[in-house]
This record gives C-alpha cells, structure tokens and sequence, in this order.
C-alpha cells in the first residue's frame, strides 16, 4: 500500500491513531475532543498558526514562575558540567532552592500573622549572601 504525502507527513508527526471530525460553528468556533484535551493536558489557552496548508493548535502552558530550572541548567552548563556530575549538581540545587522558597514563604507567614515586617534591604542582603 502506497502512503499518500499527507499520510506520510501524519505519520512522521507522530499521529495517535484517533481521527476525530469536529463541527465549525457559524461564530468559527470548535470543541476539542475530550480524549485529546485530556491526552495532550491542554489549559485554557492555545497558540494557533497555519503550517503548510493545515490549521495547528498547540497548548500554552504558562511557566511556573516557582521554576528555577533553566536557570540552573545554564549556570551548571557554564561551568562546563556534563553527565552525571550535571545531574547531579542540578538535583542538588533545585532542591537547595525547593527548600529556600518554602523556607521563604514560611517566614511571610510567620510576618503576616504576627504584623512583623521584614526590612527590604536586608532581604536582599541575605540573598545575595546566600548566593556566595
């Protein structure tokens, strides 16, 4: 059996499978399927662009601004780690980060239940020390 281009370019794509027809609304709109909102984990916002004579949909996941791992990825790539010892450093440090944000939100806790209020400047300066 002879594939098609199209069928071919599907293929290398990675289709699931599932082909699915969904209705165009007269205000243009349309309903995802369940079984690939769920598979793909969309949320609420889509990118949407024309590619080669076909409509995409891609889901946009907003970053979590709690995620420090690209950070960390490039400080230890510039450093020239490699491997296992940048596995391992990186897992060292986001969880010596997982810990300070917790430790930093305790602290804001702590300073709005008792009405304290932390000075900005030595916030900063236990930072910047923690960093060194």
């Amino acid at each position: 059996m002879t594939l098609s281009a199209y069928a071919k370019s599907v293929q290398e794509r990675g289709h699931s499978g599932v082909d699915k027809y969904v209705r165009i609304t007269g205000k243009r709109q349309v309903t995802i399927p369940k079984e690939f909102f769920e598979q793909l984990d969309m949320g609420t916002v889509l990118h949407a662009f024309v590619e080669g004579g076909r409509l995409v949909l891609e889901p946009v996941r907003p970053e979590d601004p709690m995620d420090f791992s690209q950070e960390i990825i490039n400080d230890l790539a510039d450093a020239g780690l490699t491997g296992e010892e940048l596995k391992k450093e990186f897992a060292k440090r986001r969880e010596g980060m997982m810990a300070a944000m917790k430790e930093l939100v305790t602290e804001a806790r702590n300073e709005a239940v008792d009405g304290s209020e932390a000075d900005g400047d030595d916030f900063m300066n236990e930072l910047i020390d923690a960093d060194e």
